[in-house]
């Protein structure tokens, strides 16, 4: 029974996890790596504590991404500091109102800071809300390459090493 719930905690994981990327409201590559380690404890055999550990880092090298994304996509597009500073409070903000939250919350971050602390045009503030939106789209390909490496780690040990 064990040996079942392994397996299938490692495969939903995989597909829901990689899936969870891209939709904001599940944790994706937190997903893959729980998959993992409760395939570990179930199969201690088969996937090594350095795998695990090698994943952890690509979590929490996604995470950095995902919260940086936003900040950079704003400089990238001529924001300034307070565009940066704008973009990370209103993520912050964000988290607490869910989907939409995670979705405006950055883009209004930058766009008031912008204006306000600034006291650039709304059109110059529009432009670091853009860098925002593009930031998002970056660290959302940067995730699911880091998620795909994840899953070859994984099935790597599991299969070949």
């Amino acid at each position: 029974m064990t040996e079942f719930i392994g397996w299938l905690a490692a495969i939903l994981a995989s597909v829901v996890g990689m899936a969870g990327i891209v939709l904001p409201f599940l944790p994706g590559q937190s997903l893959i790596w729980a998959g993992a380690l409760i395939h570990k404890f179930c199969l201690p055999e088969l996937v090594s504590w350095w795998t695990l550990g090698g994943m952890g880092v690509l979590v929490l090298a996604g995470s950095v991404v995902e919260w940086t994304a936003g900040a950079a996509g704003v400089k990238w597009f001529g924001g300034t500091k307070w565009g940066m500073a704008g973009a990370l409070a209103g993520a912050l903000i964000g988290i607490f109102f869910g989907l939409p939250g995670l979705i405006i919350g950055p883009l209004a971050g930058a766009i008031l800071a912008e204006k306000l602390f600034a006291r650039r045009t709304f059109r110059q503030a529009s432009t670091a809300g853009i860098g925002v939106a593009a930031g998002f789209v970056a660290a959302t390909g940067i995730k699911l390459a880091l998620g795909a490496a994840m899953l070859v780690l994984f099935w790597g040990d599991v299969f070949w090493w």
